[in-house]
């Protein structure tokens, strides 16, 4: 089975469609090895001043980062813990347990409806929607928050 994911170019070309198996990191045998790799990475060019901790000023300018500190049970600052993959299951514990909760009828997808609660999944349903099925799989979120991670410059 492929499945096409739409990405925006700039330029007159317009939207172009990418099969996924083109996108960088779709092949790679170890996903959430390669997740954890990008985030400890990232950590470690933040850390300007070395001292294991990320602050407000160390994360300005990168959305992901400045949203973890503004979480409720945040502490004010990000250890490299926190950035790491907990799981070695392409699917994290927070994903899964927030998919769980949407998925009111237990189908193993989101339908239209189940995401209506969910601004963010409700507004980019049809683009999340990989296979056009018109449902949203654990797999298929997981590969769009994959996509959504920071990476490291190439060397």
């Amino acid at each position: 089975m492929l499945i096409w994911l739409p990405s925006l170019k700039i330029g007159a070309f317009g939207l172009l469609i990418t099969p996924l198996a083109a996108l960088p990191g779709w092949a790679e045998s170890r996903p959430v090895h390669s997740y954890g790799q990008r985030m400890e990475a990232l950590f470690i060019r933040r850390d300007v001043n070395g001292d294991g901790r990320l602050e407000t000023g160390e994360v300005k300018g990168d959305p992901y980062l400045e949203r973890r500190l503004q979480r409720r049970d945040s502490r004010g600052f990000l250890l490299l813990e926190d950035l790491r993959p907990s799981t070695p299951h392409p699917s994290g514990r927070r994903l899964q347990q927030r998919f769980r909760q949407a998925d009111r009828n237990g189908d193993g997808q989101l339908d239209r409806s189940e995401c209506r609660s969910l601004p963010w999944l409700n507004r980019n349903f049809t683009s999340f929607d990989l296979d056009a099925n018109g449902g949203l799989t654990l797999e298929e979120l997981w590969i769009v928050q994959r996509s959504l991670a920071p990476r490291s410059p190439a060397p």
